[in-house]
């Protein structure tokens, strides 16, 4: 054999010299000859450890063939770890635990070779090796979920700043006193980073955002909506609450209308304190006074409905001036450091922070192009109607008109059209309007029908027993507690009541004698109704 100069081998006889050693002994192994003596030498660790990568996994085979199996799991996971890019080593590995059932080592070993056998074909070991086991599954879950976890949180946290994107070199932190009852911001003057969003969330800090960019322009708006004074106090009047929840439905549905008809989506989040926040996402900067236009636009169709809500947008500037930021906004998610409560977002059914982080995912920004910009002098009275709601008015005019022209009306009508249970104070009102119009057991039946305790019988029998005229505006305002602003109309009227909003109405259209001559069948469906609960009961 030759040797160099030193005495040593060449690399090509050592080469040589193993594969014949390795042909030696898979020989053995297959004839039945030997079998201890060939153990013996696979488990010279000083050799097998000098081979390549490739020679490692055919010494790896050959100790499985000689029965040595703990050996064959070593040298695999030998060559996983400083031959990562092997395929084949991760392939027989997992497979090679797979048949000895080993669980715990098998979900690891996946865990790992994640990176470098391809998703497509991981995924088809995961779920070929794991779905159909419950202890694997559960083995995964303590292996898989820390890396997965953690690169899903980190996708999200991104997500998360580039929705709620600021003043590109500063944003603020929350303060507040408990004991004296306040709160503020204090300026940061760097960048907002991925571990900032990480101490909001975890509610370690409470973090807010300038939204307007050093140019004027934003990528994000507000319409901030707080719970006005008088209606904080505790405890609350029932008729107070019975207000709030039918304002805070009328207030979802109609700014969500208009805000459509304009060409944006708003997403909707309780702030954690006294109100609700309106997002609006943009793909590309847009000049804060253009978009400020906008939301003033949709704040003046609303406020004046309002008596429980406060309405303001923000940017509240136009532009940048002196050595200001502009007003900011709290960060979704964190904790108010006043009231400790957390923010979340109205339209994620779950509240944990971690459903609440993807669905961001499910939030789309506005193309500024598809928006429908406009001065702050844009019409005021036009009814908008989003090509969603095209149908609704189409079918039931009378229901639209009503529900944007008579405040404390449209505000029951929003209410119940979202599903929402109706005070007996709310359900008078409604009868009592809409049901002297010519269509009022169609349109009665229809809002009564979005009710989890809609019965269509009652409905017939609370028709078939109203008088008179309808509800007048000022005992309507009483009824509800409402102290908004009286409706004026076109002309001056004796007695004043919401279907005067409506084209053509006559009072004359009123038939009693129709509803006298219908009260017996309405009495015998409500006999049927009252029948049908007394067995329901029993």
């Amino acid at each position: 054999m030759k040797k160099q100069a030193d005495g040593t081998k060449t690399d090509s006889q050592s080469s040589l010299d193993f594969n014949l050693l390795l042909d030696r002994v898979e020989e053995a192994i297959l004839e039945g000859k030997e079998r201890e003596g060939c153990r013996k030498i696979l488990g010279r660790e000083g050799v097998w450890k000098k081979l390549g990568a490739e020679k490692q996994l055919k010494w790896a085979r050959l100790a499985q063939m000689a029965g040595d199996i703990e050996l064959a799991l070593e040298i695999l996971d030998h060559v996983n770890k400083h031959t990562p890019e092997l395929e084949n080593a991760w392939k027989e590995h997992i497979e090679l635990l797979s048949i000895l059932d080993q669980k715990k080592e098998l979900v690891q070993v996946l865990a790992r070779a994640k990176e470098y056998i391809g998703e497509e074909y991981h995924n088809y070991l995961k779920d070929t090796l794991i779905s159909q086991d419950s202890q694997l599954v559960m083995e995964r879950e303590k292996v898989f979920s820390p890396f997965d976890n953690l690169k899903e949180r980190q996708a999200a946290i991104r997500k998360f700043l580039d929705l709620f994107s600021g003043r590109e070199d500063r944003f603020a932190r929350q303060w507040a006193d408990r004991s004296e009852g306040k709160q503020g911001y204090v300026p940061v003057n760097r960048p907002i980073s991925e571990n900032d969003v990480e101490e909001h969330l975890s509610g370690r800090k409470t973090y807010g955002i300038y939204l307007l960019r050093s140019d004027s322009t934003v990528l994000v708006a507000v319409i901030d909506v707080d719970i006005v004074p008088e209606y904080r106090k505790t405890p609350l009047k029932s008729s107070d609450r019975d207000t709030i929840r039918r304002e805070r439905s009328y207030l979802f549905r109609r700014v969500s209308e208009l805000s459509q008809e304009l060409g944006l989506s708003p997403v909707i989040e309780f702030s954690g304190a006294k109100g609700y926040h309106f997002w609006y996402f943009f793909e590309s900067a847009v000049p804060a006074g253009s978009i400020r236009g906008v939301l003033e636009r949709i704040k003046r169709e609303i406020a004046n409905d309002l008596s429980a809500f406060h309405i303001e947008v923000f940017p509240k500037q136009d532009k940048l001036s002196g050595k200001g930021f502009g007003n900011l906004v709290k960060l979704p998610l964190g904790i108010h450091r006043l009231t400790g409560k957390r923010s979340y977002f109205l339209g994620c059914n779950e509240r944990s922070t971690e459903a609440q982080l993807r669905y961001l995912y499910k939030i789309k920004k506005a193309n500024p192009e598809n928006v429908s910009f406009g001065g702050a002098d844009a019409e005021k009275s036009r009814i908008l109607v989003h090509p969603r709601m095209k149908r609704w008015a189409e079918d039931y005019p009378e229901l639209m008109t009503l529900q944007v022209s008579c405040p404390p009306l449209g505000q029951i009508i929003a209410s119940i059209r979202g599903g929402n249970p109706l005070s007996v104070r709310e359900e008078k009102v409604l009868y009592q309007t809409i049901g002297f119009l010519p269509r009022a057991r169609t349109l009665l039946h229809h809002l009564f029908s979005s009710s989890s305790d809609y019965n269509p019988h009652m409905v017939d029998y609370r028709l078939s027993r109203l008088r008179g005229k309808p509800l007048g505006c000022r005992r309507i305002h009483s009824l509800m507690n409402y102290i908004g602003d009286f409706c004026i109309f076109d002309k001056k009227e004796e007695y004043p009541h919401p279907l005067l909003h409506i084209d053509g109405w006559d009072s004359g259209s009123i038939v009693t004698s129709e509803k006298v001559k219908d009260l017996r069948s309405a009495l015998e469906n409500l006999k049927v109704a009252i029948s049908r609960v007394e067995a329901f009961l029993k």
